[in-house]
């Protein structure tokens, strides 16, 4: 190698080489920009206005998140220890951050941590959370399960739908029509209380009984395919109601309801095949790229539905229905999906339903009356109905009362169904609340009474 100097290297101390240029492309700029400044300053130049109120906005959102999510982690990790899923100690959170607790307790600190200018976003981001919820729940439905269990699970799903809705009803006409809103109807109170007594919340009950070791044996796979038939039921009484409450007559909600049943016919026909090949061609360049194309098929989705007048989370759940099983990559991105909803967008949804959430609304003994009817008759129609179904199917006793218990499982997907009843206006926040409570007592003691029933010690029966 030779000593001759090369192109790069410098004949001048790298100091004094780059100070001409240091001192014309930076120095001077940097003065001229001050001197403008300076000048501009001497105006008075106003401050813009809304600056602070965004500032500030931001800035309480910050720590109203950070709040949310310590609280939330804290109750869930307690309630684990005393056997019962996380997502119970997670609205119990919501519930004692809301004006049922801490408002109760120190209102200034409620008004301070959650300001009028924050709930607007805290209620944004939450939408998100129920839209992402119901696509992972769309993924994952059991429709392996319900292909193998022939017609027992469907019979069964039908039972623990028709017979709540029918308690559900009965009990909104006798006794829930002085907890509606100014100017509902009641029919539409009626069919909407019936909607909420129907429900079973699959994805918590999924998680309840592989706790317990359950979700393998013959009667938690009946379990798990009866409380997804019961679901797909559920979500299409809700579409139909929903239909009917917001488009105000019958033929709205009619068309309604064909173009989303036509809307989902068509992307199990035609996007559903195509769905493998589309995946794979995103999956050249990269997961980001695969995680891009879900998240569009999602959001795009639910906002067909929501345009048709349906709602959202319609669209969220079929988009998570027509998406490949047997896709790694799929399960991998949706792995990050779950994660960011599950720790960050659902926690923020259960403070936005204790935001909500008034215990004190429920006043006297004729009210607190009234929500241990709600209880009762909540959980005999699950229970019961689909308890003496199963023995009459030849199941025994044990195992017959076990799956009522696990369709009395209601958990987050209730809280979904009582947002929009609060959010079209069938709901008072009082007839809110006490709706709310059900469904945390028929959650909370799902896992405690089927640990009591030793299901892994009842007869083995096959599902079919």
């Amino acid at each position: 190698m030779n000593n001759e100097e090369t192109p790069l290297s410098p004949r001048l101390p790298v100091g004094t080489r780059y100070l001409p240029g240091y001192l014309f492309l930076v120095v001077l700029p940097l003065v001229a920009v001050v001197a403008l400044v300076q000048s501009l300053g001497n105006s008075g130049v106003a401050a813009l206005p809304g600056a602070d109120s965004i500032v500030s906005s931001g800035h309480r959102l910050l720590l109203a998140i950070a709040v949310i999510l310590a609280v939330t982690r804290l109750f869930g990790a307690l309630l684990r220890l005393v056997g019962q899923p996380s997502v119970v100690g997670e609205i119990t959170a919501g519930i004692i951050l809301g004006p049922s607790v801490l408002g109760l307790l120190l209102p200034e600190a409620t008004a301070w941590l959650f300001p009028a200018d924050v709930v607007p976003s805290l209620e944004t981001l939450s939408q998100f959370g129920v839209i992402l919820f119901m696509f992972l729940v769309g993924r994952e439905m059991p429709l392996d399960l319900l292909r193998r269990s022939g017609g027992t699970a469907l019979a069964l799903a039908q039972v623990s739908t028709v017979i709540p809705f029918l308690f559900g009803a009965l009990l909104a006409a006798w006794a829930l029509g002085d907890y509606r809103t100014n100017g509902t109807p009641l029919l539409a109170l009626v069919l909407f209380v019936g909607v909420a007594f129907a429900i079973t919340a699959f994805p918590v009950l999924a998680r309840i009984l592989h706790e317990q070791k359950l979700a393998d044996t013959p009667v938690g796979t009946l379990g798990l395919a009866t409380a997804g038939a019961g679901d797909a039921i559920a979500w299409c009484l809700l579409m139909v109601v929903s239909a009917v409450i917001g488009n105000g007559s019958l033929l709205s909600a009619f068309v309604a309801c064909a173009l989303v049943i036509g809307y989902g016919g068509a992307l199990i026909a035609f996007v559903r095949p195509a769905m493998p090949r589309l995946v794979a061609a995103f999956e050249r360049s990269g997961h980001t790229a695969v995680a891009a194309f879900l998240l569009c098929c999602v959001f795009a989705s639910a906002w067909i539905t929501d345009s048709i007048g349906a709602h959202a989370i319609f669209g969220a759940v079929l988009a998570g229905l027509i998406l490949p099983r047997d896709s790694a990559t799929v399960r991998e991105v949706l792995g990050k999906i779950e994660g960011l909803t599950m720790w960050l967008l659902l926690p923020l949804f259960f403070a936005v339903v204790g935001l909500k959430l008034d215990l004190a609304s429920i006043g006297g003994p004729a009210d607190w009356g009234i929500l241990a009817l709600i209880i009762v008759v909540a959980a005999v129609g699950k229970i019961a109905g689909v308890a003496v179904f199963a023995r009459l199917l030849g199941h025994d006793w044990r195992s017959s009362t076990g799956l009522g218990l696990m369709m009395n499982c209601r958990g987050v997907t209730e809280l979904i169904v009582l947002q929009i009843g609060l959010s079209l206006g069938v709901l008072s926040p009082r007839l809110f609340t006490m709706l709310t409570c059900m469904a945390l007592v028929t959650t909370a003691v799902t896992g405690p009474l089927l640990r009591r029933l030793q299901l892994h010690t009842a007869p083995a029966r096959s599902a079919a």
